[in-house]
């Protein structure tokens, strides 16, 4: 176990490592195959700096709701952004604020932070910059966000991927993902994140989220079965979410497939409650995806 720690801090030495679920120490590739992710003590971000991002995203939200002119004017710096140059940096469309509380079974609200949107759409609209809801809750996401870039980067040293973030100066083009779920949540199948790599930062409900490592197939199964399906699990957290610490999972996406590196499917169940989770992920710059064929994923329905 003690040597495993050690080669968690060699691995990611911004942070405390924690030991992931195996009795020895495996490379970061073989644990991504064996259980599809890694458990992270983040000594960065505790339960407070959270707790105040999900307060400052309520007070954004509240701000654009009641105020639909500043939410169309979001929406369209979100489309210039996107005609832009800097959306290369990301290779996506997806930034800015998603109203789906009113959509059946999806009944979230998400917002993606970029820093490249935040400097944006104060450079082109500091109309912005006169919100005090729009400037708190961006920068908090800025704060939060600015750790997280060097496990990026000691992942794809540790996978042999040091040319990964070549086109962006070795620097991982970061996307933070923020989101609300109401009662109302009701999304029943797995998905693969599009992104190199995905790294769940926090949740007011751990236990909601189920992933498991990359399989030939899962056609036919469910959660309920005894079957292959039963690996979606919560992960077992060695570490708490706590004033000075978090536990966080780092996950491949489908961005490496071409590298024989096969994302981690997951999913956020229902709880018929209201909860918050914080994301990063970390995205290929200039990147045009090829098709890959992926395994088709389980319906948990019953």
């Amino acid at each position: 176990m003690q040597s495993m720690i050690v080669r968690r801090a060699l691995l990611l030495s911004i942070l405390l490592f924690g030991a992931v679920q195996s009795s020895s120490a495996l490379s970061l590739a073989e644990e991504f195959k064996r259980v599809g992710y890694v458990e992270i003590c983040d000594q960065n971000h505790g339960v407070a700096t959270f707790e105040a991002l999900y307060a400052a995203f309520d007070e954004f939200i509240l701000f654009l709701q009641e105020h639909p002119a500043w939410a169309q004017k979001l929406y369209g710096a979100k489309e210039r952004f996107i005609r832009s140059k800097a959306r290369n940096y990301y290779a996506t469309d997806f930034f800015g604020f998603y109203d789906e509380s009113k959509r059946a079974g999806r009944s979230q609200i998400s917002f993606y932070y970029a820093a490249h949107f935040h400097e944006f759409i104060f450079d082109r609209s500091p109309e912005f910059k006169q919100v005090p809801a729009i400037v708190r809750f961006l920068e908090l996401c800025r704060e939060i966000q600015q750790p997280y870039g060097r496990i990026f980067e000691e992942a794809v040293a540790e996978l042999g991927l040091t040319t990964l973030f070549a086109a962006s100066d070795n620097e991982p083009p970061i996307l933070l993902k923020i989101v609300k779920y109401f009662p109302g949540y009701a999304v029943t199948r797995p998905h693969y994140d599009g992104t190199a790599f995905s790294l769940f930062l926090d949740s007011t409900d751990n236990a909601s989220l189920l992933l498991a490592p990359y399989a030939a197939s899962y056609t036919g199964l469910s959660r309920r079965s005894d079957t292959k399906a039963d690996a979606f699990v919560a992960p077992t957290r060695n570490f708490v979410r706590a004033p000075g610490q978090n536990s966080i999972l780092l996950i491949p996406g489908s961005l490496l497939t071409e590298l024989s590196i096969y994302p981690t499917p997951h999913i956020v169940l229902p709880s018929g409650k209201t909860r918050y989770a914080t994301i990063a992920f970390a995205m290929r710059p200039h990147y045009i995806p090829p098709k890959h064929d992926l395994s088709p994923l389980p319906d948990f329905k019953d």
